[in-house]
């Protein structure tokens, strides 16, 4: 049974019996209460007492797929045919990158309340709370070589700042290659996968993940801190209209990069680089070196200045603040 349609038989922010709850949803009391228990180990604020039952604390914010179809339908590029949205899934990227059927693959779009096995990059996992974050994957294919999707992380990672810089006001920053942070923290992240063309079309998967209601629990797992949109946001908003503005850019920004590559938006990233006049370490063939953040270059490269004065060029591996993060070398 899917846990929202167990959560959406809980009155919020009141109890309800063990034996009433189990009749609304046709389970026996020993399986709600495993479902329960699972509810609040993936993050969903509920109390259990004996005597008295569960206790939803706050309303759920469900992601609403004929909204999003709506949303969708305003927009060419996209066949609202093509969307799903799942209650769970190991991975949004890895169920499109395993989508059986080519000539459905282009524009398919997966939104899921939880991942149980999401990925980042370098094989790292992304975390979060069920029904409190957005969570999906875009599918697109071109007709060209692997090389053409040089760049496209930061095309990805403007267009999404962007959404959510409607929520947040200024102060959006971007983390060379895929993530967007706010302050200290990270709001939001991107996966790219890409399958080589061969013999047909090249086809990309472009995963975002944006963390919009976590528990403080979540930066001891991720050891990292987390920014969460509702923290920060200056307006009121729903994951379905967030989700929906997500999928229309994204949508946008690969229409465009096919045509036109990364260049034209070099100048819009470099202004919200986090790393741009501050001391960074990074790493080119296995050598770590520290130097000057200085932006990208038209390929999607990062620059930095080295000790000796000297540009380098980064285009794969890690990029991060030193320790000194804000002294010189120029």
């Amino acid at each position: 049974m899917p846990h929202r349609h167990l959560l959406k038989q809980m009155p919020i922010a009141e109890w309800i019996m063990a034996a009433d709850l189990a009749q609304r949803t046709s389970l026996d009391q020993r399986t709600l209460d495993d479902h329960v228990h699972a509810l609040i180990k993936d993050g969903v604020a509920i109390g259990r007492c004996k005597r008295r039952g569960y206790y939803l604390f706050d309303a759920v914010d469900f992601i609403d797929q004929g909204e999003l179809i709506d949303m969708l339908k305003a927009s060419p590029l996209l066949r609202s045919g093509r969307l799903e949205v799942l209650d769970e899934v190991d991975s949004t990227n890895t169920r499109l990158l395993s989508w059986p059927e080519l000539s459905g693959f282009h524009g398919r779009a997966c939104v899921t309340e939880f991942q149980t096995a999401g990925r980042g990059r370098h094989g790292k996992h992304w975390h979060g709370a069920r029904y409190r974050n957005v969570m999906l994957s875009l599918a697109w294919q071109w007709s060209g070589s692997f090389d053409l999707a040089t760049g496209l992380s930061l095309s990805i990672g403007l267009a999404v700042a962007r959404v959510l810089s409607q929520w947040t006001g200024p102060g959006l920053q971007l983390k060379w290659p895929n993530d967007i942070m706010f302050s200290a923290g990270k709001l939001a992240g991107i996966l790219i996968d890409v399958i080589p063309a061969g013999d047909g079309p090249l086809r990309v998967v472009v995963g975002v993940g944006v963390n919009v209601c976590n528990s403080s629990d979540l930066e001891q797992v991720v050891d990292q801190r987390v920014i969460n949109l509702q923290d920060i946001a200056i307006r009121s908003m729903s994951r379905t209209q967030l989700t929906g503005e997500l999928i229309l850019a994204m949508a946008l920004a690969l229409d465009r990069f096919e045509k036109l590559g990364f260049a034209p938006d070099q100048v819009a990233w470099n202004q919200c680089d986090r790393f741009c006049g501050r001391t960074v370490l990074a790493s080119i063939d296995g050598q770590v070196f520290e130097g000057e953040g200085y932006g990208v270059d038209s390929e999607g490269c990062y620059r930095i200045i080295d000790t000796s004065g000297n540009e380098q060029a980064v285009s794969a591996g890690e990029v991060k603040l030193s320790a000194n993060p804000n002294r010189g070398f120029r």
